[in-house]
């Protein structure tokens, strides 16, 4: 059988029924003696059943709890505390650190895994954090073997450290604290703890292999790992080494992703439906995938699109046709030009819509759900990584060395490397570069026709606007990131406090140092490159085109550039445009630490100790960036410019414990327990901070306990919030007092007539408008000037700036805990345990980075918050040309609610077989997480990215060798606050009629329904052998899908949930010891 102590053998059964059980008093942190908990009921019970077969010795012995410094005989703890057993996480296919953490239930809010590979991460591509309580990762502190863990990534400035770089298989439990730490662990222990403990109880060779195989195609896991490890008189030594590697999975291989974003839409009358209708008939019925982004298209000025159609045109320019009527509807088939006819979108018998029909075959000439012009339906899009790849390196070094002296001095050491490969494969970037009408390819230009001509409106040569993409253009990404971690400590006992009358005092001292570097690489065309070539290109006697020396002239009209999926450059402007944006990323970190703590004194009443503990702590947090020229001033097209983050900051720290034994033994009251403890903080740039905890316990008799805990929590700004140097960027930004398209009134017979504004066609609220006059912005004039330049849409690219504040000030907060756990008293064959805990977290002085379309909608809204008007800017004709998006302070964060849990356990025989049953209910309540940005205030609380409710169910059967496991995981139904009006004609219902015989109406779905989703595995273990094999989602249960205009998601999937988006995936898992 696989070795382990005799304290494990005591309470291994209870642990390995539970994943993420809220723990009634258990829970053992640091590596002073090596055990293994019940997660899952009282641990007294379970102690004594053990401690009574063992030595005294064994019975006085002391350790470390979770949450706490203090070394206790006693195992009781008033912080609700959970238990990941890394064995159980391994036999329901679990392998590594973030795939255990982000499926408990107090992981809520959007979780990051490797489903981001396309967005702007803290902590770049490629990695996965913990966030508890809907907090954010910033304020979850992440401890290996009890000692705070450094952030790791790539980006400039990461703030968390990244799952991903710890291995998996090498975990033995996670502890999870779910209140505030700040007085035992420091800053950023706000939401809670998640304690990693590695293994060390090797004695021998052990190997282990695990695949598992999702369905659909790609997304194949593969973990290996060799440990040894040897146990001398004098102490032991264990290293271990793991390879893991996760294949990619593309959006075309991922079975619940149609490999398109689709369009779906909630009914007036209930129903839910996917589709997406466009104006005019096609030669097949409408698809449901979203027809955006557009593609292979070319605006021109006072029109706008037409698309590329090689070889044909309705409009007179070769190679080039026009969908729509260019001037809304004015023109209509009385115009005179050949081919355009009359259309019927809602299908009311009535014309209302005319579409261009140029080869006569009564069908719209363009095909908007064609991969030619619907990027995301194009073969080369749906080859992209829906889950990106992830490979990892980890070497691990553990071990201890006892001098066997009076003091019983103990040395020990630890080591861990990881690096982590992350190739990420994100094709979608456009390229809609202005081309002037001086270049030779411009066909609208001077070497070109009059394009406005065949609509009947000339106006001669005119700069125009390619909308395309380029394979290769910024949609590969290489990331790298290693990280190692070194640890050495000496504790022992104080034998020389024994002669002033202090008994059992001892001490721990250690030093830990890690370093990371992450590097982010990614080619793309080079901006000043691509205008060099554009603005400079001529036409020379001899009829070649040239744009100066080292120049390369580029045509982005060719045919190569127009091909479904994107084109391709030639090999000569391939050479020319592409450059590589590369920024590398150093985080580092030094901590000494070092407490005593002992018996204090003894209470007069009932002679119990007093212990405690006192401490000091030193940290320095250090942060380098070094991006190349490309990466800091923003040279790839379309590319923010990130200048990297520098700086340093130091914490020294000093901090207290002390713990109350009140009460022992005593009618109506078996325990009473009063732990006080406290920290000041001092950061090297503000001014010193305390924190301070209470916690008490009381259990009026031994089956029935009352905790609660109440403390304060600091949390200075980390080393982005302070040190980003700035990242800047333009972005496509929508403007609510530009007057919009459809109040507009012009005469489209007569090019030179003035725009007017039409208030009966104005859809926007009156709040907007008044908002916006407020913020000295004309809604009714903006937009439609009498020149070229102050007529402009609502759509405009300004520049986007964020970055560090020396101005932020440190985020408090104030944690309170409180419940109760029933442990039935009426029989000892069975094990039934039931808790309940309160949670109440606010966050005051809370930091953010506020996006640039959220201070828009701030400052430009009834319900808005005029603050953040500050934060805009506009130009001399009144368009937004820049706004800053750098961190600020915004005010009061809180999470509120309740944890359940319930346990029950228990032993048969049946015939000469013993058959051991369990089963472990647990939920989650979310009852607020309110953000108060200054001032104005959002309850996120039911919406999809933080649902209500979260539970899980554990089932498990023991027999012989043999161990079946059931599990139940249980998100609930969410839906966003506004979900918008039902309408008519858009495009879901156009065209449909409702049980009236009326027009449908519809609007986006942005909502969830209950999910649930279910596991099994079985395990045999014979010898020093194992294997477990098991399936994750039986039921190929799908994921809830929401409509990419009511919430925040990715092809219809709401992102960082919890959803299983893999389907139905067995998995095997083999494990050896020698």
């Amino acid at each position: 059988m696989i070795k382990t102590n005799k304290l494990s053998n005591a309470i291994r059964y209870a642990l390995l029924t539970s994943i993420a059980s809220l723990t009634t008093n258990v829970a053992f942190a640091q590596e002073t003696q090596e055990v293994e908990v019940s997660a899952n009921q009282s641990s007294d019970v379970l102690i004594e059943d053990s401690l009574a077969e063992d030595s005294l010795e064994e019975v006085t012995e002391r350790i470390q709890v979770t949450g706490s410094r203090i070394r206790r005989s006693e195992f009781s703890n008033a912080s609700p505390i959970q238990v990941i057993s890394g064995d159980f996480a391994r036999e329901m296919g679990l392998f590594d650190a973030g795939q255990m953490l982000q499926n408990t239930n107090q992981a809520s809010g959007t979780q990051i895994d490797n489903t981001f590979g396309g967005y702007v991460l803290d902590n770049g591509p490629g990695s996965a954090t913990i966030g508890f309580r809907g907090l954010g990762a910033e304020r979850t502190l992440v401890l290996v073997n009890g000692r705070r863990m450094a952030p790791a990534g790539v980006g400039g400035a990461p703030t968390a450290p990244d799952l991903n770089l710890i291995p998996g298989v090498m975990i033995q439990r996670v502890e999870n604290l779910f209140d505030g730490a700040s007085t035992v662990y420091g800053s950023d222990a706000v939401a809670g703890v998640s304690n990693v403990i590695l293994r060390k109880d090797l004695e021998g060779f052990e190997v282990q292999g695990s695949y598992l195989q999702p369905k659909g195609d790609g997304g194949e896991e593969t973990v290996l790992s060799a440990m040894w490890g040897k146990t001398f008189d004098n102490g032991f030594v264990s290293i271990g080494a793991e390879y893991m590697d996760r294949k990619a999975q593309s959006y075309g291989g991922n079975p619940f992703v149609k490999g398109c974003e689709e369009r779906i839409w909630e009914t007036e009358e209930g129903d839910i439906i996917r589709r997406y209708s466009g104006d005019g008939p096609l030669p097949r019925a409408d698809d449901s995938c979203d027809i955006f982004p557009l593609t292979n298209r070319m605006s021109i000025p006072f029109w706008g699109s037409v698309y590329r159609t090689n070889g044909f045109t309705n409009v007179g320019i070769p190679g080039w046709s026009e969908t729509a009527d260019p001037t809304g509807g004015a023109l209509g088939p009385d115009y005179g030009i050949p081919g355009w006819v009359n259309g019927d979108s809602d299908g009311d018998g009535i014309a209302d819509v005319w579409f261009p029909d140029g080869n006569g075959d009564g069908y719209r000439d363009v095909d908007f759900q064609d991969p030619m012009y619907a990027y995301e339906q194009s073969d080369y899009f749906k080859s992209g990584d829906y889950r990106s790849r992830n490979k990892r390196y980890s070497l691990l070094l553990n071990g201890e060395y006892a001098l066997n002296d009076d003091s019983d001095t103990l040395f020990y050491y630890e080591g861990l490397y990881a690096k982590r490969e992350s190739p990420i494969f994100n094709p979608g970037a456009q390229i809609f570069e202005v081309v002037p009408a001086s270049n030779p390819f411009n066909p609208c230009g001077d070497y070109g026709i009059d394009c406005r001509a065949g609509i009947g409106f000339p106006y001669g040569p005119q700069d125009v606007q390619p909308i395309l993409n380029i394979r290769g253009d910024r949609d590969r990404f290489d990331i790298e990131v290693e990280q190692y971690r070194l640890v050495g400590g000496v504790t022992g006992n104080l034998l020389s406090f024994e002669n002033i009358g202090l008994n059992n005092w001892y001490y721990d001292f250690y030093v830990s140092y890690s370093a990371s570097e992450g590097t982010d690489s990614r080619p793309g065309i080079s901006e000043e490159r691509l205008l060099n070539s554009l603005y400079n290109t001529v036409v020379n006697d001899d009829g070649t085109v040239s744009c100066g020396d080292g120049c390369v002239p580029v045509n982005l009209f060719s045919d190569n550039i127009y091909q479904p999926g994107g084109g391709t450059l030639t090999p000569e402007e391939q050479a020319y445009l592409m450059v590589d944006r590369t920024i590398g990323t150093e985080v580092s970190q030094f901590v000494a630490n070092g407490f005593i703590g002992g018996d204090l004194t003894t209470l007069p009443w009932n002679d119990e100790v007093v212990s405690g503990v006192f401490g000091l702590e030193y940290r320095r947090d250090e942060i380098k960036s070094d991006p190349n020229d490309v990466a800091a001033d923003g040279l790839l097209w379309g590319y923010f410019s990130d200048q990297g983050a520098d700086g340093a900051r130091n914490l020294k720290e000093v901090f207290a414990e002390i713990e109350l034994p009140l009460v022992r033994g005593a009618e109506f009251a078996e325990e009473l327990t009063l732990t006080m403890s406290g920290r000041i903080s001092d950061e090297s740039f503000y001014d010193p901070e305390s924190t301070y905890s209470l916690k008490a316990i009381y259990r009026p008799v031994d089956w029935f306990t009352i905790r609660g805990t109440k403390g304060t929590s600091y949390r200075a700004p980390n080393l982005r919030e302070r040190f980003l140097n700035g990242t800047s960027g333009f972005a496509s930004l929508s403007d609510p007092c530009v007057v919009p398209e459809n109040a507009r009134v012009t005469d489209p017979l007569d090019p030179d007539s003035p725009i007017t504004y039409n208030p009966a066609e104005d859809t926007r609220d009156q709040g907007v408008l008044d908002a916006c006059s407020a913020a000295g912005v004309d809604p009714t004039t903006l937009g439609i000037g009498d020149t070229e330049e102050t007529q402009f849409t609502n759509f405009v690219s300004a520049e986007v700036v964020s970055g560090g504040s020396e101005e932020l000030v440190p985020e408090t907060s104030l944690a309170k805990t409180y419940g109760f756990i029933v442990e039935q008293p009426f029989s000892d064959d069975l094990d039934l345990t039931f808790s309940l805990t309160r949670f109440n977290i606010e966050v005051t002085n809370s930091i953010a980075e506020p996006s640039a379309g959220y201070s828009i909608g701030q400052c430009y809204s009834a319900s808005g918050n005029p603050a953040f008007c500050g934060r805009i800017n506009r130009d001399e004709n009144q368009q937004i040309s820049f706004v800053d998006s750098s961190f600020i302070n915004i005010g009061l964060l809180t999470s509120k609610g309740f944890d359940y849990n319930i346990y029950y356990s228990q032993e048969f025989v049946i015939g000469e077989q013993n058959v051991d049953v369990s089963l472990d209910l647990q939920a989650t309540r979310m009852t607020e997480s309110l953000y108060d940005v200054l001032g104005t205030v959002d309850d996120d609380k039911g919406e999809p990215a933080v649902p209500e409710w979260r539970g899980s169910a554990r089932f498990r059967v023991a027999v012989s060798d043999f161990t079946f496991n059931w599990e139940t995981r249980f998100i609930g139904k969410g839906e966003e606050d506004d979900l918008g009006e039902f309408e008519e004609g858009t495009t879901g219902c156009r065209g449909l009629l409702n049980s009236a015989g009326t027009p449908l109406l519809c609007r986006p779905v942005a909502f969830t329904e209950d999910y649930f989703v279910h596991n099994m595995s079985i395990s045999y273990e014979f010898d020093t052998i194992q294997i477990n094999a098991g399936i994750r989602n039986v039921f190929n249960e799908a994921p809830p899908a929401v409509d990419p205009g009511g919430s925040f998601s990715n092809t219809n999937i709401p992102l960082g949930v919890g959803y299983d988006t893999d389907g139905r995936t067995p998995f095997i898992n083999f494990r050896a010891a020698f």
